[in-house]
């Protein structure tokens, strides 16, 4: 089934799609890079492919990719397939899905998983990353799930400060700067921090049928596609590591640039001209960029004491 197709922005890129993506803003004037089509096909997976790499978390394959001639399909075990074009024009189509997916879990696998993946292929530097507007200065946070990036955009949203991207930024050089571009600004949040930084009870939505996450929609007033020059990175210390009090100490470019290769969305693994572009776009972005790694009690009493000594460092860059 073919559905009327809705556009969408996701960084700088054009989204036309046929499947519903309610968190990604409508895009703007801005959005001017190529367009990716989203929608529903009715192919299926070659009996004959092979799946040539697996993501996992822990022991769990949670996505499969296989290269199929020109075309690469994705595999959601037990969720959903997706086949993706690279050309003649770029296209993400969904081939099949469970039929107990919900229309949130398509949705998040599309913006959270398939998307920044694509951009990613494409030549773009697409981070899982938090991006907030801090005073007059403009930061990122990296980290791995469930080390607290969402529960720190939020504890800074609640102090007043705009989160402009909740898990993915894209990255790239304006007049020599670095600048980042937002995807997508809402929240993701466990429900401990949930009841914690919202007791107000906002409205939410599901992330996925899978997630105990719940997503927290925020007013974003950035067009789709809108770039802001990036002052510092700060990478997350692991949270079993962390101290007893806020600790922030500088990286060398060498671990930074790690940081960041660790933390890009990746596509096809195998393909050794986009690994040797993206050490090259690591690499120089670490050279340019002030890094730092922040290690902090995971304490919701001591949230002023973190935002605190995160705006005063921020500030005197």
């Amino acid at each position: 089934m073919i559905a009327a197709a809705t556009p969408y922005g996701f960084g700088t890129y054009r989204v036309l799609s046929g499947v519903a993506l309610a968190a990604l803003p409508p895009t703007g004037a801005n959005s001017v890079d190529e367009c990716i089509e989203v929608n529903w096909c009715t192919s299926t997976v070659p009996t004959d492919i092979e799946w040539h790499h697996h993501w996992r978390d822990g022991e769990t394959v949670v996505l499969s990719l296989a290269k199929y001639g020109r075309d690469y399909w994705l595999r959601v075990p037990d969720i959903a397939d997706f086949l993706v074009q690279i050309s003649p024009s770029c296209r993400i189509a969904l081939s099949s899905g469970s039929p107990a997916t919900d229309a949130a879990t398509l949705e998040h696998l599309l913006v959270d998983q398939l998307l920044p993946r694509l951009l990613s292929h494409r030549g773009e530097c697409m981070v899982h990353a938090s991006a907030l507007a801090i005073e007059d200065r403009h930061a990122l946070f990296l980290g791995p799930s469930g080390w607290g990036k969402s529960t720190l955009a939020g504890l800074l949203h609640r102090r007043g400060h705009r989160v402009l991207s909740d898990d993915c930024v894209q990255l790239g050089y304006f007049n020599d700067q670095l600048a980042a571009i937002p995807t997508y600004p809402s929240l993701r949040l466990n429900p401990d921090s949930l009841d914690a930084l919202f007791p107000e009870c906002p409205d939410t939505s599901a992330v996925a049928d899978y997630s105990i996450k719940r997503r927290v929609d925020l007013v974003s007033t950035r067009e789709a596609g809108t770039s802001v020059p990036v002052a510092a990175l700060y990478l997350l210390g692991h949270p079993a590591d962390a101290s007893d009090a806020v600790v922030i100490t500088p990286l060398r470019p060498a671990e930074t640039c790690m940081a960041l290769i660790k933390h890009s969305f990746r596509f096809d693994l195998a393909d050794r001209e986009a690994t040797a572009a993206q050490l090259e776009r690591c690499s120089h972005i670490a050279r340019d960029v002030p890094a730092f790694r922040l290690d902090y009690p995971r304490d919701f009493t001591r949230h002023d004491e973190l935002t605190t000594a995160v705006c005063k460092h921020l500030g005197a860059l």
